[in-house]
């Protein structure tokens, strides 16, 4: 899927910080949507926050095994009470709520776990407030979390870290991911930057199947920002340019010129330019219409700057 990487939680939060009471209630939905069924999934959304639960997290691709005690035959029952719990390194949420349709809705009740502080500090990692125990617990970050940055060789997370991960799409699924594709960041901050432009295994991959390997964070960022990704690197090249020059790439992205303009401008008698002469005569607004309104008012097929001078002098292609 394009610009979206495959992840085990994504957080949704409303404003950046919860309420200064830590909600202890809230509401559970939970749907089976395309392969989930197939692939022991649901999705679920759990709703929270002191108004009506405006507050949301929403989570794709939770297993079922995470829903500890529903029953096998919860999504083909109607209306049938169900009870089972969410259990978290952080905290539980015990849901209660029936099923219909084959989804289910109801309430949950949230409890922290005492016992996840004292497992932080055998790891050096400061306890959580409240409100970041609460966060972790919607998220599923933890311990396992924790000891994988440590295995890795990142520097020691502090619960502000950890946090920030859970509320940014962090999770151990999109580290170990980003390792297997060779990528070790050092820091959780780096992590978080990366997530939040949207680097991620996949879209490495498909920058190493163009053999375009080894670009440090730094260039994934960049390329990724201004919207260089495999396909916009493959329809270059299928129109005729296969740059090794990936800094080139973006540049041209970032003046207007995609695949599309190429082939627009060919079709109106334009064919071999260079990628430089494509960003000029996209940064003056020549279009193939303004080509052809220009051919047909007499002026013939001008060379690109003759065209460029007469778009800048005034002469555009309405009638």
């Amino acid at each position: 899927m394009r610009h979206r990487v495959p992840i085990l939680l994504t957080m949704l939060l409303a404003a950046p910080t919860l309420r200064a009471q830590v909600p202890t209630n809230g509401q559970w939905l939970i749907e089976r949507r395309g392969d989930h069924e197939r692939a022991g999934l649901v999705h679920l959304t759990l709703r929270y926050g002191e108004h009506r639960f405006s507050e949301n997290w929403t989570s794709d691709d939770v297993p079922l095994t995470q829903l500890v005690g529903l029953p096998a035959g919860a999504f083909s029952d109607s209306g049938g009470v169900v009870r089972f719990r969410v259990v978290r390194d952080a905290g539980t949420l015990v849901c209660e709520g029936w099923f219909s349709g084959g989804n289910g809705a109801g309430h949950f009740t949230y409890a922290p776990n005492p016992e996840f502080v004292t497992a932080l500090a055998r790891r050096g990692i400061d306890a959580p407030t409240p409100t970041q125990q609460f966060r972790l617990t919607l998220a599923g970050v933890g311990l396992d979390l924790a000891d994988e940055l440590a295995r890795q060789g990142y520097d020691r997370p502090t619960i502000d870290d950890l946090t920030r991960m859970a509320t940014h799409g962090v999770g151990l699924e999109y580290v170990r991911a980003l390792d297997g594709a060779g990528y070790r960041l050092k820091s959780p901050v780096q992590l978080v930057r990366m997530r939040d432009h949207g680097v991620d295994a996949e879209f490495i991959a498909s920058l190493d199947s163009l053999e375009y390997r080894r670009l440090s964070a730094e260039q994934l960022v960049r390329v990724r920002d201004h919207g260089v990704d495999g396909d916009y690197i493959r329809e270059m090249r299928a129109a005729g340019y296969p740059t090794p020059d990936l800094e080139q790439l973006v540049e041209t992205r970032d003046h207007g010129v995609d695949a599309r303009y190429v082939s627009q401008i060919r079709a109106a008698g334009y064919d071999g330019l260079s990628l430089a002469e494509l960003r000029r005569a996209r940064d003056h607004g020549v279009t193939a219409g303004f080509i052809r309104h220009a051919t047909e008012r007499g002026h013939g097929k001008l060379p690109l700057d003759e065209l460029i001078r007469l778009r800048d002098r005034g002469f555009d292609d309405q009638r």
